[in-house]
């Protein structure tokens, strides 16, 4: 009777313990505004857990300096600078403090 009343008990917390933790892999929306297209710039965007990932492509003929400021909610705006020769290709990450909503990133490209 003992281990019943115990295993019951244990179903009944299950719930309230599966609340308490924090949805680490939950997916989250990540808006990129690209300023550079011109410039033979393409971004893509994804997620790993709590980090926004920017996947940077350089396709023009030229070296081009691009800055992503990632934004989420009230955390502070980071910037995260690249420099892209003629085809190649970075990625451009962060990592969060707190829980992501969504998060907006503007990349800004310039030719070197």
């Amino acid at each position: 009777m003992k281990f019943l009343s115990m295993l019951i008990l244990m179903m009944l917390s299950m719930p309230l313990f599966a609340q308490s933790i924090p949805a680490a892999n939950k997916p989250f929306p990540i808006e990129v505004e690209l300023e550079g297209e011109a410039l033979g710039i393409r971004a893509s965007s994804g997620q790993i857990s709590n980090i926004a990932t920017v996947t940077l492509s350089n396709s023009g003929e030229q070296t081009v300096l691009c800055e992503a400021t990632f934004v989420n909610g009230p955390e502070r705006p980071y910037v995260n600078r690249a420099r892209l020769n003629p085809g190649e290709e970075t990625v451009v990450t962060q990592a969060f403090s707190r829980e992501i909503v969504r998060v907006r990133v503007s990349v800004a490209c310039s030719a070197q």
